[in-house]
C-alpha cells in the first residue's frame, strides 16, 4: 500500500501525518491502524499505542469491518517478531 510505503520513507512527524491521512480516507484497513501503533511504539509513546489500539477497534467495528480474532493474534506475533 502506497501509504505504508510512503510512510516508512519519512521522519516521525511526517510519518504521523501520513498515517493520519491515510486513516482518514481508508478507517477500514487495520494495517495501517497497527503501523501507526509501531510508530509510537518505536518512539517511546506507549500511551498513545494504548489510544491507538482502542481507535482502532472503534473505528473498524464502527466501518462494520469483521474483527477476526486470528488475524489480530497473528498480528500482534508478527509486531513481536519485528
Amino acid at each position: 500500500m502506497l501509504w505504508l510505503a510512503l510512510a516508512r520513507l519519512e521522519t516521525y512527524e511526517n510519518a504521523r501525518r501520513v498515517l493520519n491521512k491515510a486513516r482518514e480516507h481508508i478507517p477500514t484497513d487495520r494495517q495501517i491502524w497497527i503501523m501507526a501503533a509501531k510508530l509510537e511504539e518505536a518512539n517511546g509513546n506507549n500511551t498513545m499505542v494504548d489510544r491507538l489500539i482502542e481507535r482502532a477497534l472503534a473505528s473498524l467495528r464502527a466501518n462494520m469491518v469483521e474483527i477476526n480474532r486470528e488475524h489480530w493474534l497473528k498480528d500482534a506475533i508478527d509486531c513481536e517478531k519485528a
